[in-house]
């Protein structure tokens, strides 16, 4: 079967007519009346009815929906190979969190653009493990992710060259009173246990940072686990309601502490230093990301 043969068929169902039809498709009316009925041998059955007026079959017209729906697949198709064809610039394919995604990621991004101009990148966001495996698997060039004791176990020195972007840190906030004081506040002298606690899931890199931080205290505290999840804005949104105390980047809470949402709810021994950081698979040399990993401050 020929691809021509169905653009014939096509364009016979559209005019109702051999001879306009084989006008239509620059042949002559036996060439064109010769590849419908090869495309009806094709077929198997008869797909025109010979008769004035000229009509379809029943097969005919089923066969009919089924050319034109493959016909625009096809056309489809081949119009995405040859604008991927015409754009071979391939991208740099980045693995990282949804937060760093929305807060951390434009910013650098753009002060790479005016290091190394403009050049396509693909994102794509999930938790620190996955991402770690996807850059193992070789299925992304980069992993830009918080560090933690977690990912530094799970990333190998040998395979991978790490590169610290900047420093960060988790502030314990909690909804204000009605004096501005927070509603719940923690110290290494607290009674945890009466203070409600919005806790990150197991998948969340900073839960690794903040346990280590808070077992290496003098007095453990027993914080009471009210509600935890795997979104540090989700966290964000329940501490704004004043449903607990929670520990969050100040990347995430930025904005609600300047407004007055949220405030401060613990001394400088419970906020905690942690990493922004990349990593890059040594196997990887691609022209581009080898330039962006060497020109990196």
């Amino acid at each position: 079967m020929q691809l021509e043969w169905l653009e014939d068929f096509i364009e016979l169902a559209r005019t109702r007519s051999l001879s306009r039809a084989a006008e239509n498709r620059c042949v002559t009316h036996p060439a064109f009346g010769r590849r419908i009925r090869a495309l009806e041998d094709w077929v198997g059955v008869p797909l025109v009815e010979r008769k004035q007026p000229l009509s379809l079959t029943p097969a005919g017209l089923l066969f009919l929906d089924a050319a034109t729906q493959s016909m625009g697949l096809l056309l489809a198709a081949r119009a995405q190979f040859q604008n991927l064809g015409m754009n071979r610039d391939e991208p740099v394919r980045i693995a990282t969190g949804r937060t760093l995604a929305r807060v951390f990621f434009p910013d650098w991004y753009q002060s790479l653009h005016a290091q190394f101009g403009a050049f396509p990148v693909s994102l794509v966001t999930g938790g620190a493990q996955e991402a770690i495996s996807k850059l193992s698997a070789g299925e992304v060039d980069l992993q830009l992710i918080f560090s933690s004791p977690l990912t530094r176990i799970l990333i190998d020195s040998e395979r991978f060259d790490s590169r610290v972007l900047a420093q960060e840190e988790l502030l314990p906030v909690s909804a204000p009173d009605a004096q501005g004081r927070a509603l719940f506040s923690i110290d290494a002298h607290s009674d945890a246990s009466s203070i409600p606690w919005l806790g990150f899931s197991s998948t969340l890199s900073l839960r690794g940072v903040l346990a280590q931080h808070l077992a290496q205290l003098p007095q453990r505290l027993a914080l009471r686990m009210m509600y935890q999840a795997d979104s540090y804005e989700a966290i964000l949104e329940m501490a704004r309601r004043g449903s607990g105390l929670a520990w969050l980047p100040r990347m995430v809470v930025r904005e609600a502490l300047a407004a007055g949402e949220l405030v401060i709810a613990g001394g400088p021994d419970m906020q905690i230093g942690f990493d922004i950081s990349l990593h890059r698979l040594r196997t990887n040399r691609s022209e581009r990301v080898m330039r962006i990993w060497e020109g990196l401050p």
